[in-house]
């Protein structure tokens, strides 16, 4: 008996699926690797809109907390050494143990 030979258009026709088939792969896994790579970063903005989140209400709470004059006076008089309207203000320098 006597092999049938496969004609030539068919072999190229295989060639052609491998081909296509591995590029598809590769595009596949090209893919699947950005989106690993997104939903890592998506993890970290997250985590960073938490952060600025909180530190927006802490700002808030300090703006709010700023409005009131008494606040204010004693923040300034705290912070920057500033004297009420009877005081005087002596700085006294800091004891080393």
């Amino acid at each position: 008996m006597a092999k049938k030979k496969t004609p030539r258009y068919k072999k190229l026709l295989g060639f052609v699926y491998i081909g296509i088939s591995a590029l598809l792969i590769y595009t596949l896994g090209v893919n699947a690797y950005r989106v690993i790579g997104q939903k890592q970063q998506l993890v970290q903005l997250e985590e960073r809109k938490a952060e600025l989140q909180k530190e927006k209400q802490e700002l808030s709470k300090e703006v709010e907390l700023l409005t009131d004059d008494d606040y204010v006076a004693r923040y300034a008089r705290e912070q920057y050494i500033f004297p009420d309207d009877d005081e005087e203000v002596i700085k006294l320098p800091e004891s080393k143990k």
